[in-house]
């Protein structure tokens, strides 16, 4: 089972075993990688926690992955959102196969990252779904040829999807939304800058190849 989790972490409160604890955490990520487990991991840019995605087998084994992280006592609240596939993009739903540590000394300078959480109200659309969603589709197709997309999935519920964009800018993240087929019938739209995970530089990256089911 795909899920996001979105993790607040209290850094300050770990004091001087900060640097030992955020040590194990990477660690720890790496064992999930190697495991198949780790989707992709981002670093929210108000030093505020992560974002992450990752295939567990359940709702009992995430809550114990969560509870074994080295951080955890320092975790302040966090939310879990059930995931499934996107239909037109399945490729995202892969665990990570390699781990492309990061050249010391050369931080990663690519375009800025927006997790962009938006909940759709599919009741509304009625009939004009048929025209409307293949549209959306097209319209994402569009941003990873112009390698403004990094990840998109369904959210189990039914309710919308996650999308990870690299945009230069909030506004482009405004005009973006606003350009979406389905723009209409969201009735909510969260955005969370983010910057790539200092251990894990590649899930920065956009995506260059369209693995269609």
């Amino acid at each position: 089972m795909l899920f996001q989790a979105e993790v607040q972490v209290r850094y300050a409160d770990a004091g001087d075993k900060l640097p030992e604890l955020v040590k194990g955490e990477w660690r720890a990520s790496e064992v999930m990688l190697e495991a198949r487990q780790l989707v992709g991991i981002w670093r929210k840019a108000d030093a505020n926690g992560v974002i992450l995605v990752w295939d567990m087998p359940d709702h009992d084994t995430l809550n114990a992955r969560l509870r074994a992280m080295p951080l955890y006592p320092y975790f302040g609240e966090v939310r879990a959102t059930p995931l499934i596939p996107h239909p037109n993009f399945p490729q995202f739903a892969k665990p990570a196969t390699a781990h492309e540590k990061p050249v010391a000394g050369q931080p990663y300078q690519g375009t800025p990252l927006y997790w962009i959480d938006l909940t759709v109200d599919y009741a509304r659309i009625g009939d004009a779904a048929q025209t409307l969603v293949p549209a959306e589709w097209r319209e994402e197709e569009a941003m990873l040829e112009r390698r403004q997309l990094v990840g998109i999935w369904r959210k189990a519920t039914a309710r919308g999807v996650f999308m990870l964009a690299a945009l230069p800018d909030a506004d482009a993240v405004n005009a973006q939304i606003r350009a979406m087929p389905l723009y209409p019938y969201f009735s909510s739209v969260q955005v969370t800058p983010l910057i790539a995970h200092p251990n894990f530089p590649q899930f920065a990256r956009p995506a260059t190849t369209h693995e269609k089911p």
